[in-house]
């Protein structure tokens, strides 16, 4: 069952004065939205996951890019991609 939540939604003005709230609800998973201009930005405390070997060709060393592709591979496991 999924419960709807409220965004939150302020302007940069309003988000550098309640940044300690706003902060505290993106943790909790929790939508924020912080409008600069007509951009939105959207705060979260997710970090995208790429998929194992992304970076590969960035790395000199093959024993790194092992290493990068067993951490992304192990991390995938953990939880999914949204």
């Amino acid at each position: 069952m999924r419960y709807w939540s409220c965004t939150m939604t302020l302007t940069l003005e309003q988000a550098q004065k309640k940044l300690a709230d706003a902060a505290r609800q993106a943790l909790l998973g929790e939508p924020v939205l912080i409008t600069i201009g007509t951009e939105t930005l959207r705060l979260t405390a997710e970090v995208p996951l790429r998929p194992a070997g992304y970076f590969t060709e960035c790395y000199r060393d093959p024993k790194d890019a092992a290493f990068e592709e067993r951490v992304a591979r192990d991390c995938a496991r953990r939880r999914p991609i949204p």
